[in-house]
């Protein structure tokens, strides 16, 4: 039998070893039947397990293929032979202290953890993964001002269309990376910049953790949020974080005048300018106010949401996919809420086929918002049995969100006492039971 493949021996080693792994472990194929599927040679292929070879990218290619790794091992196999000719070549005149091996050790073997586990890999992990560059090069792939901007726009992108809490690995490390840029930064223009940035992905992390650690962990990271907005002097993007940790304080029941107060230093700081968030912050206004029976206000602040609405660029109204985006039908959702909640669902219920009609297929958890609404509505409207029966289609197969659990207590408060006991509404409860108050 073989020795056990080290995978702190070498680069090579690793390359080896996670070859192996996924062989063995994942695939659960002998060597011969990988040979065989890959159309390599089956002993060329046991000194490469053994780290004791260096593979063509087309063998890899090929080893890639048969496993289905999705092309990691290519990514692997190529990053290992440039960082071999860089040191091949003789740029690397600063050879790393012992110290420095052991970090790039850590690095590849996190990666290969990673990536043996079939999983995708992040952002940081790679940044890891290349954290030698310096040394090997003497330049570090720094992030310029323009950079950062990009990664909040991408990172923007995603909010309202990946799963809740699948980047706080990324925005772990790249907050971690722009707080050194910050310290290394004396520019006043540049630092605003940055810390525009650094509002911004701390505001997509707190969406994320309120979602996967509870409440507390969001509202540290929106207070600093909040605090990077406030320094960096823009003032659309302090309104902007209050207005959407306002949105999400009701949405959890955050306890105490939190929510209120968050609207009315949104109001205040907007001071009737049109921006992206008076009008969340108007949204958020007019659900306080139904929710608390005050309907000529909430009518009110419908009709000051539509006019701020109006007065949005386009740019804006039409940006279906961003968080930055405030299209007509995230209008129409935030209206037929707080119509339904009043009780005038024959005006509601129309506006929410047409929004779920122009919301794009990428928005899944925004058109199960909208289609929990409609379920709520047929309740209200007294049709128990389709209004349950809509609601567990549309929840079931999703996380119960933050926005979603709320939706859904509304509808289950909705319930008339004998409609309670209905095998339906017992096990849309059981889905959503861990609605409670978030502190």
């Amino acid at each position: 039998m073989s020795e056990p493949v080290r995978p702190d021996t070498s680069p090579w080693h690793l390359l080896g070893a996670c070859i192996r792994h996924w062989r063995e472990d994942v695939r659960q194929l002998s060597q011969r039947e990988l040979a065989k599927a890959a159309l390599v040679d089956q002993g060329e292929l046991s000194r490469w397990e053994r780290g004791l070879g260096r593979p063509h990218s087309d063998h890899v290619r090929g080893i890639d293929n048969a496993l289905g790794t999705g092309g990691h091992l290519i990514a692997l196999r190529d990053l290992i032979a440039e960082i071999e000719e860089v040191r091949e070549s003789g740029k690397d005149t600063n050879p790393p202290s012992r110290n420095e091996d052991d970090v790039e050790r850590r690095a590849f073997l996190q990666f290969l953890t990673i990536l043996s586990a079939g999983s995708g890999i992040s952002a940081s992990a790679v940044d890891a993964l290349h954290s030698g560059l310096r040394q090997i090069t003497g330049h570090a792939a720094d992030n310029s001002m323009d950079d950062w901007e990009q990664i909040a726009w991408d990172y923007a992108q995603g909010v309202w269309t990946e799963p809740p809490g699948s980047r706080v690995a990324d925005l772990t490390g790249d907050i971690r990376d722009l707080e050194q840029a910050l310290l290394r930064t004396r520019d006043q223009g540049d630092r605003n910049t940055l810390l525009r940035v650094y509002a911004q992905l701390a505001t997509f992390m707190a969406l994320d953790l309120v979602e996967i650690s509870g409440a507390r962990a969001g509202w540290r990271s929106w207070r600093a949020a909040r605090s990077a907005a406030d320094v960096s002097g823009d003032r659309e993007l302090r309104v902007w974080v209050r207005a959407i940790e306002a949105s999400h304080s009701f949405y959890l029941r955050r306890l105490g005048s939190a929510t209120d107060t968050l609207v009315g230093e949104a109001l205040h700081l907007a001071d009737g300018r049109p921006c992206h968030g008076l009008v969340e912050a108007l949204k958020t206004r007019s659900r306080v106010l139904a929710a608390q029976g005050q309907t000529d206000l909430a009518h009110r602040a419908l009709h000051d949401l539509r006019e701020a609405h109006e007065r949005l660029p386009s740019a804006v109204t039409d940006d279906h996919i961003s968080v930055w985006g405030m299209p007509t039908a995230s209008i129409q959702y935030a209206e037929a809420f707080v119509l339904i909640k009043l009780g005038d669902t024959t005006t509601a219920m129309p506006m929410l086929e047409q929004a779920l009609a122009t919301s794009p297929p990428e928005k899944v958890g925004g058109k199960a918002n909208i289609g929990l609404l409609q379920a709520w509505g047929l309740v209200r409207d007294r049709d128990m049995a389709e209004g349950l029966s809509h609601a567990l289609d549309v929840t079931t197969p999703l996380p119960v969100t933050a926005a979603r659990r709320r939706i859904a207590s509304e509808l289950l408060a909705s319930l008339p006492q004998q409609a309670k006991a209905l095998p339906a509404a017992r096990e849309f409860h059981e889905l959503v039971r861990a609605d409670r108050p978030a502190r």
